[in-house]
């Protein structure tokens, strides 16, 4: 067996919780040089982090009953979700994915695409020439109303997003200081924060429960309706989901739903407000598919160079920046023993990031994933995980970017605010933490 190296910094009773508590992405990146495994500290929890994709896949996919999905992380995401599949584990989790993947195949996406570009051109529209931005928040508010219409169309009025996106935004905030500091005594402290995070669950709790209500008691709900899926899915007994399975579902789906794809837009637009030759490069590309209509169905595929900016974005800023895994017998992984009870976290953000996997590892480059560019082992790009664990709603978040880009960038190029310095905020997804964009009317600029 190897030895396992213990991750520099480490102090007395605390461990390493301050390097990877208050800067988790500098820890993650300096962990590299000390191998494919190292070994931590968070205060008395014994811990593991796995820089080698390849042994990431093993956890994920060929040893996943070895790699448990438990531990502090799913608890504390447990007390505002639920058991939703995000977060769930074994049979119940196989019985939820085997009931709720329908909703998220490839062909249901179409049926989803009029209402992802009308809350992009409703987005749009409230734009000013030369006003300044608050991008991400704007694009949080789209995100939930895209799957606030999915489950209620026509009676998810704005403020009902607002309330929905200071709910999900508040739950993200808990959920990622919890993350990077399991010390759960801290976490019961009648703090404001705590009681802002109990609010944020009964609101959310509260509307998933009068969504699926309202819908149960209509009469001419569509056969393909998101929830309608959901309430005639049975299981291999003939059994449905329960009324707080259906709960934890909605509640999941607005938690990592809306979060994930306003924060993946968000650091697209950044990223092309930097870059005018790739901003002028997706708008010249849409504008010859679009012809100046509406993006459709049968466009996506053709929107190649915008396809590869999304997948670029996730390379650099992917949503599940930080996975926790746990072991409940002693094992082995690429011949490092791991002890029984050790969280084995793993970072796609950092292995995205490796420069002896991607050549400039922090440039923007999307053509980095050409088919010519792109000999790399699948395992070196898991910005939705792998496995059984895979997120399901993958293809929905890739769609909605898609049509949301294509939307925007017909009509609107957004430009840096000089002297205003981007930062990543680390929560549970990697928050752009003062990005301002400054609104250009594309067709004034033609006139």
């Amino acid at each position: 067996m190897q030895h396992t190296p213990v991750a520099p910094g480490r102090r007395p009773l605390i461990g390493h919780s301050l390097g990877f508590g208050f800067k988790p992405l500098e820890f993650l990146d300096e962990q590299r040089a000390t191998g494919a495994m190292t070994a931590l500290r968070i205060g008395p929890w014994r811990a593991r982090i796995v820089n080698d994709p390849e042994l990431v896949r093993e956890m994920l996919v060929s040893r996943v009953k070895d790699f448990l999905k438990e531990g502090p992380l799913y608890e504390l995401s447990a007390a505002f979700v639920g058991n939703g599949l995000a977060i769930s584990e074994g049979t119940h989790h196989r019985r939820q994915r085997r009931l709720i993947q329908p909703a998220f195949t490839r062909g249901r996406m179409p049926g989803y695409h009029s209402v992802m570009r009308e809350a992009a051109e409703e987005m749009t529209g409230r734009w000013h020439e030369g006003e300044r931005l608050n991008i991400w928040n704007d694009l949080f508010h789209l995100a939930v109303s895209v799957i606030g219409n999915m489950l209620s169309p026509g009676h998810f009025p704005r403020e009902k997003t607002e309330r929905i996106v200071w709910a999900v935004s508040t739950a993200s905030a808990g959920i990622g200081w919890r993350s990077v500091t399991p010390v759960p005594w801290l976490h019961r402290l009648p703090t404001p924060e705590h009681r802002r995070f109990t609010q944020a669950q009964k609101m959310l709790h509260e509307f998933a429960d009068e969504a699926v209500e309202a819908h149960r008691t209509r009469d001419d709900a569509p056969a393909e309706h998101f929830l309608t899926l959901l309430l005639e899915a049975r299981d291999e007994q003939g059994e449905p989901l329960s009324a707080k399975e259906l709960r934890d579902e909605v509640v999941t789906l607005f938690s990592a739903g809306s979060a994930t794809v306003a924060t993946s837009l968000a650091w697209a637009l950044h990223l092309l407000s930097c870059d005018e030759k790739a901003d002028e490069r997706a708008h010249q590309e849409i504008q010859d598919v679009l012809k100046g209509e509406p993006v459709t169905s049968a466009d996506l595929p053709r929107l190649e160079y915008l396809g590869r900016v999304i997948t670029e974005v996730l390379r650099l800023y992917p949503p599940a920046w930080l996975l926790p895994r746990i072991t409940h017998v002693p094992t082995e992984l690429g011949g490092h023993t791991i002890p029984a009870g050790a969280q084995v976290f793993f970072s796609p953000y950092s292995i995205h990031r490796d420069p002896s996997l991607y050549s400039n590892p922090d440039t923007f480059d999307p053509d980095r994933w050409l088919p010519e560019n792109n000999s790399r082992s699948r395992s070196t790009y898991v910005p939705f995980g792998a496995g059984v664990h895979q997120c399901i709603g993958n293809n929905f978040a890739l769609t909605e970017s898609l049509i949301a880009l294509a939307t925007i960038l017909p009509s609107w190029r957004l430009d840096p605010v000089p002297d205003v310095q981007v930062r990543v905020r680390p929560r549970a997804l990697l928050e752009p933490d003062g990005l301002i964009l400054t609104a250009r009317d594309r067709t004034k600029e033609k006139k």
